[in-house]
């Protein structure tokens, strides 16, 4: 069953992508059919305070948050010369009603949202595809599974805010911080930031391997490329510990140690890794709905201990945050004439990305609790030959890793989890 909801807004326009927005477009015309993991599902569940709501209800509250960022109403279409969007003014969204029992609503959103997001998102389909699970005639869970095109992992994190705000209060008194469309003018005129970033880029893929992982060394796996999950209180513990002890993030302490045992893994000399910036370091962004993530460039050479290396390293990986902005085109430009020149081509295929909502400052006082390395579906492509995410999971910190099995086989990707937690703990705790 479906209910359909009318959004509107007196924001509509034409434009190109944002840069980050192009990035993501590209990564997933890459990618092709198993894209879908490209896609940025949200669950959340509807307030008590208040009392039950009808489905109706807060359906409308959706189609209001729709109206409320740009993002949320631009449809991506590839034309002549290549993808734009098309922020509608107004539209209908229809959005998918689950009937569940008491005892069943909690599994029948979890299959909602799984299937929401389960598919790619269609040459000119709207951005946004919503749910709602109902018992008893009340709304229970909404679920949502946005085009990573126009809503990265944060901006989502923005929209079930603002969803979850119009749930309590009925309303939201202060616009949104910015716009897509006011971003992707801004990007017109911005084209010295730009240049300086590509030139950094160019300056270091001068002094790292043509690839982290150039050589295939079996076959591979069916499907390619597998997906494994470590679970591990005593690594979460650890990487707080170092981050208390050298005055840096977690995500920063969990970089470095990639990217000290990816030297030692690979032989290279020098490790260059990509972390996914989010690039919401101003009031303005913060609360930015689209995909405004781009990627960084960390290298990292012959070095000491973990923790003198996470004290010495930190002012590349803060250089390699405020070097995510770019033009896309400009940048993959530079990187095919360097390839050009090189006669292979020159990108590391080798990212980090930190997918936790923020710092979670409790829950890891203590290592207790088994680790546990779980098996994800694989897929056919990806668009990186390996991938770090970090994430919380189980009530802990997982970490998971995705690579090409033609190039870091199924063993080697378990040993290498394992050994990352082992390596941080201790360092923590010599």
């Amino acid at each position: 069953m479906r209910l359909s909801v009318d959004f509107a807004s007196d924001r509509s326009g034409t434009a190109e992508l944002a840069w980050g927005q192009r990035d993501v477009w590209t990564a997933i015309q890459g990618v092709g059919p198993d894209a879908r993991y490209f896609n940025v599902p949200r669950l959340l569940t509807v307030p008590s305070a208040g009392g039950p709501r009808h489905p109706g209800a807060v359906a409308a509250a959706v189609a209001e948050v729709m109206g409320r960022h740009d993002a949320l109403r631009s449809v991506v279409r590839l034309g002549a010369t290549g993808p734009y969007q098309e922020v509608a003014a107004a539209g209908t969204l229809a959005i998918e009603l689950v009937e569940a029992a008491r005892g069943d609503v909690d599994d029948a959103a979890a299959g909602l949202v799984a299937r929401l997001a389960g598919r790619p998102f269609g040459d000119g389909e709207q951005p946004l595809r919503a749910g709602i699970v109902v018992c008893d005639g009340a709304a229970t869970h909404v679920a949502l599974a946005m085009n990573h095109v126009v809503a990265d992992w944060r901006a989502a994190d923005v929209v079930v805010r603002d969803l979850r705000m119009l749930l309590l209060r009925g309303v939201i008194t202060r616009p949104p911080s910015s716009q897509l469309l006011d971003l992707v003018r801004e990007e017109e005129t911005a084209s010295a930031r730009s240049d300086r970033s590509i030139a950094q880029w160019e300056a270091l893929l001068r002094t790292v391997p043509s690839a982290m992982f150039p050589t295939v060394v079996s076959g591979g796996a069916t499907p390619r490329f597998a997906r494994a999950v470590l679970s591990s209180p005593r690594l979460d513990h650890a990487a707080r510990v170092l981050a208390r002890r050298t005055g840096v993030s977690t995500a920063t302490v969990l970089l470095v140690a990639v990217a000290m045992l990816l030297r030692e893994l690979t032989g290279h000399e020098v490790c260059a890794i990509t972390p996914i910036v989010h690039n919401r370091f101003t009031s303005r962004t913060r609360g930015l709905v689209t995909s405004l993530n781009q990627l960084g460039l960390f290298t990292l050479g012959p070095c000491g201990s973990l923790t003198e290396t996470l004290v010495s390293a930190y002012p590349a990986v803060l250089a390699s945050y405020r070097r995510a902005r770019f033009d896309s085109l400009a940048l993959h430009a530079m990187v095919d004439g360097m390839s050009a020149d090189r006669g292979v081509p020159m990108f590391p295929l080798c990212c980090f990305n930190d997918l936790r909502p923020g710092e979670d400052p409790g829950g890891a006082d203590r290592a207790d609790g088994e680790s546990e390395l779980e098996w994800l579906p694989g897929m056919d492509r990806r668009s990186c030959d390996f991938c770090v995410a970090l994430m919380r999971w189980k009530g802990t910190l997982g970490v998971e890793l995705s690579a090409d099995t033609a190039r870091l086989p199924e063993g080697e990707m378990a040993a290498l989890l394992y050994r990352l937690e082992s390596f941080v703990d201790g360092a923590a705790h010599p």
